[in-house]
């Protein structure tokens, strides 16, 4: 005999299948705060890279994996980098070159972004051959990127807060292209 079932009971089922349909996709999606769109991943290693970070200074760095994961963040002030936890980059303007300018007071304010794990870089307009490290006085390997040592502030509590950006006329945002974002405090 021909079993017959319910319009009702087949919309449920229906409704049921969509739902986890829906689950299965959230839980897939990116994590990237930046909007779809080109999208580059690449990574730099260094001989001394031993698969532990030292992001000294992020109060959210992840410490966890055998890399460090750069990103970008949107906001008022455009598109610029940020560690995996969405803890906000900066460069110092009175940086040379690949050389950090920043230690003792200065670091303690604007602690260097150093890992000893492969950096990789993702993210809308990311160049990921503008990644690299450089050695501090201390020894230890500060992630740069187009050139620029990248540093965190301290006042920034919370992911993507920007709260250090033209601090003192030389701390600014590093956009995704390695630009420095030296535009007005949004």
């Amino acid at each position: 005999m021909l079993r017959t079932t319910s319009p009702r009971t087949l919309g449920l089922g229906l409704s049921l299948a969509a739902l986890a349909t829906f689950a299965a996709a959230c839980s897939s999606s990116s994590t990237d705060s930046s909007d779809a769109g080109s999208k580059t991943s690449s990574s730099v290693s260094s001989p001394a890279d031993s698969g532990s970070t030292t992001a000294s200074a992020a109060p959210n760095a992840d410490d966890s994996g055998s890399k460090l994961v750069l990103k970008t963040a949107k906001g008022a002030a455009g598109i610029w980098l940020t560690d995996s936890a969405g803890q906000t980059l900066y460069l110092n303007t009175k940086d040379n070159k690949t050389t950090s300018t920043c230690y003792d007071d200065c670091a303690k304010k604007w602690p260097p972004l150093t890992t000893t794990k492969q950096v990789t870089v993702t993210g809308k307009y990311t160049v990921p051959s503008n990644l690299g490290t450089m050695t501090r006085t201390d020894g230890t390997k500060q992630v740069t990127y187009g050139g620029h040592p990248l540093y965190y502030f301290k006042g920034d509590t919370a992911p993507h807060q920007i709260k250090g950006q033209g601090v003192d006329g030389k701390w600014f945002l590093i956009g995704p292209i390695a630009n420095i974002m030296n535009g007005s405090k949004p």
